[in-house]
């Protein structure tokens, strides 16, 4: 499975592959970059860490969402 941060970055937000230093996605605000991962997230199986503005892990979200743990029993 992949691994995915959307990290706040100067006045943006912006979603990343860890260990990638590039942005794959950029947005004005947080709301836009979660709604434009979910649509970039569609053929992908992967997790993505969304982070505060001061970078603490806030939310984790596993794409597709049927692949959530915490939606298991056990």
């Amino acid at each position: 499975m992949e691994n995915y941060h959307i990290t706040h970055d100067d006045d943006r937000w912006v979603l990343r592959e860890e260990g990638d230093k590039r942005a794959l996605i950029e947005a004005a605000t947080k709301e836009d970059i979660i709604a434009e991962t979910r649509d970039y997230m569609k053929l992908r199986t992967a997790s993505v860490k969304i982070h505060t503005v001061d970078g603490q892990i806030e939310e984790e979200r596993t794409y597709p969402r049927d692949q959530d743990p915490r939606a298991t029993k056990g």
